[in-house]
């Protein structure tokens, strides 16, 4: 019989007193012989007698469900959900979603019942919906979700007159809760065949109507040590990362920001002026650090004239103009393809997203999984950018152990513990968007594994010596110079990372605590910088 001890002991007391029969996934999965941690069964017992019932017998029956609601019972990891139905099996499976999914099984006999042949058509992987398929996704349009998972998962073909139905109505998803909606994405993203379902999706147009930013990346050409285009890029990378929701996502939306950040070479020369639209030279917006030191001065700007936002320049460099230029821009013949900031673009369109969805009930720690995604997006480039000599053959190994060091730290320090998996997600979405269609990529792989085996090693260091750390003499210390609040906590993180850096530091030379003590009040340190500010 399907299901564990808990979910067939519920069900034989029902049988006892009214026709039952599992039906759905359960019945489906164990044709192919996998084990099924949800039950769904119908009755034609009243909701009112199955809540009473299982009441009576000890269970904490719940009523779940606005669209189809079903009493639910829950033990540990086992589930079962309770329909009520006519005791007509024909008129109850074509109300149901597709026709593999309505292969009934009665709890009595074991007898199958088979009313729209889909046992047939999951001998024939074959997906197909149950009755007229316009009418299913109108009923309920997270069926067009279900079976883009359902054909991937289980490596069907979709009967065309289904597929043609999903397309027409894939609008009708909007009207579905985004808590419904997000949670089959979740299922979705950490299938198997993720690309599949990727292609599955954007031949829908479901990209194209909810996650806009993702769809304009068709085609967005890149530099030139990509071989795809931003959307293929994507693909693959999202291929390339574990089967876990987080990666899988982080990887979806790594890029986003691409379409916002795409720019030309060029060069511009006059003189920057703070305006209330910004700092600007000539009629050219433009974007980048430290801007405000050259206001007034007359300058030659190298950067990357936005393709999409013409009146915009990303700064990759300033220099002083010492001559006056016959030119005030020039776009570079031949110039580089450039997504300046893009991983910066890419953090804030997260955020924007974020807010269309629900991913707090599907990523681990809820909104705190909802802050390590917007971490990994916005430094998915930190890698590539602090390690760049290393990639291109440039290994010392004293200088690499002391900057793998410095890298796991500021990564998954978090301001209370170091955090090792923050360091291990980010190496990982790393290597899935260097192996992503990138020119080299496979012949330079040997050195990217032996950086972040560095990386590795580094945390296994820092997580065991910041366990080790006594603060005792240095809190002692604090005191008698009388630091305390955000002082004291600025001072235990300068002398933090000193001593998590290297180990001839200690915490109990009052020599050394002396020294940094007076760097700290010099002004000399991050952390005094932001405290004097």
């Amino acid at each position: 019989m399907i299901g564990t001890p808990f979910q067939q002991e519920v069900l034989r007391r029902l049988s006892d007193l009214s026709p039952v029969y599992i039906v759905g996934g359960a019945v489906r999965d164990a044709q192919l012989g996998i084990p099924s941690k949800d039950v769904d069964v119908v009755t034609t017992l009243s909701f009112e007698q199955i809540e009473n019932k299982l009441s009576d017998w000890g269970y904490n029956p719940h009523i779940i469900g606005a669209h189809q609601p079903t009493v639910s019972l829950f033990q540990d990891k086992d589930r079962v959900d309770i329909s009520v139905f006519s005791g007509d099996v024909e008129k109850d499976a074509l109300r149901r979603d597709f026709t593999l999914n309505a292969i009934y099984q009665d709890i009595q006999t074991g007898e199958l019942k088979d009313p729209l042949n889909g046992l047939k058509a999951l001998r024939e992987r074959r997906l197909e919906a149950c009755g007229r398929a316009e009418a299913r996704f109108q009923e309920d349009a997270i069926r067009i979700l279900r079976l883009i998972r359902l054909a991937v998962r289980y490596d069907c073909v979709i009967e065309p007159e289904t597929w043609q139905a999903a397309y027409n109505n894939i609008s009708l998803i909007q009207g579905v809760s985004v808590e419904r909606v997000t949670e089959e994405l979740g299922k979705i993203l950490i299938l198997e065949e993720i690309d599949k379902a990727l292609g599955f999706l954007d031949d829908l147009g479901y990209f194209k109507m909810y996650i806009p930013e993702l769809a304009r990346l068709k085609g967005l050409v890149q530099n030139r040590y990509h071989t795809k285009d931003a959307w293929e890029h994507t693909r693959h990378v999202v291929k390339n990362t574990p089967h876990r929701v987080l990666l899988r996502l982080a990887a979806l939306l790594h890029d986003m920001g691409k379409w916002e950040t795409a720019s030309r070479e060029c060069y511009a020369w006059g003189t920057i002026k703070s305006t209330t639209q910004g700092y600007m030279v000539n009629e050219f917006k433009l974007v980048g650090k430290s801007l405000e030191k050259w206001i007034d001065r007359e300058v030659e700007v190298h950067g990357g004239r936005l393709d999409n936002y013409q009146d915009t320049i990303v700064v990759k460099r300033i220099k002083l103009e010492r001559a006056v230029h016959r030119k005030q821009f020039e776009m570079v013949p031949e110039g580089k393809r450039h997504f300046l900031q893009h991983e910066k673009e890419s953090a804030r369109l997260v955020k924007e997203f974020l807010s269309r969805f629900r991913w707090t009930i599907v990523l681990p720690g809820g909104s705190k999984g909802e802050g390590e995604l917007h971490f990994l997006v916005g430094h998915h480039m930190l890698g590539t950018l602090t390690f760049m000599s290393e990639l291109k053959g440039e290994m010392q190994n004293t200088k690499i152990h002391l900057k793998a060091r410095r890298f796991a730290w500021d990564v998954g320090w978090n301001g209370q513990n170091f955090n090792s998996q923050r360091v291990e997600n980010l190496l990982d979405l790393w290597k899935a968007d260097f192996l992503g269609g990138k020119q080299d990529a496979e012949k330079n792989l040997s050195r990217l594994d032996g950086i972040q085996g560095e990386i590795r090693n580094a945390c296994i260091f820092l997580a065991e010596r910041a366990r080790l750390l006594e603060w005792g003499f240095f809190e002692e210390f604090a005191r008698e110079k009388g630091l305390e609040g955000e002082r004291f906590g600025h001072f235990k993180e300068h002398v933090r990372k000193k001593v998590m850096m290297d180990t001839k530091y200690v915490l109990n030379d009052p020599q050394f605590l002396e020294k940094e003590y007076k760097l700290y009040c010099s002004g000399q340190t991050p952390y005094t910088a932001r405290w004097h500010h």
